[in-house]
């Protein structure tokens, strides 16, 4: 018998709860559902949860390859990536570059450098 997840969620560690806080809701739609002095649980409002934890040090959530190249550690569906992208653009966020492969996908950095995937299937 397998078990039956119900859904998923992401930690991603913060420097400040506050700023982060004030960048994931502007900028991807997530609120506070959860906050103690560890962490802060944000949703948004297709149900995708994340965790932001304090780090002491320089930490990210992706990985790094040995040629230098970054690799997200995961990232957000999205109807249109392409979309998305200009308007990361617009706001100012840095982005990596636009890319079709088994869809589009960027990846942009939040404020702790933290290097996340957008994606969309091909239309």
């Amino acid at each position: 018998m397998s078990i039956q997840l119900r859904s998923t969620y992401l930690t991603i560690p913060v420097s400040s709860f506050a700023q982060s806080t004030q960048w994931y809701g502007e900028h991807l739609g997530f609120r506070v559902v959860k906050e103690d002095p560890f962490y802060i649980e944000l949703v948004n409002e297709s149900g995708i949860r994340i965790l932001f934890q304090k780090y002491e040090h320089s930490l990210n959530s992706h990985f790094v390859y040995p040629d230098g190249a970054l690799q997200s550690s995961y990232g957000f569906m999205v109807d249109d990536a392409e979309a998305a992208y200009h308007a990361f653009i617009e706001r100012g966020i840095k982005v990596g570059e636009l890319f079709i492969y088994q869809g589009k996908s960027f990846s942009f950095y939040d404020p702790d450098g933290n290097f996340i995937e957008i994606w969309s299937p091909v239309q």
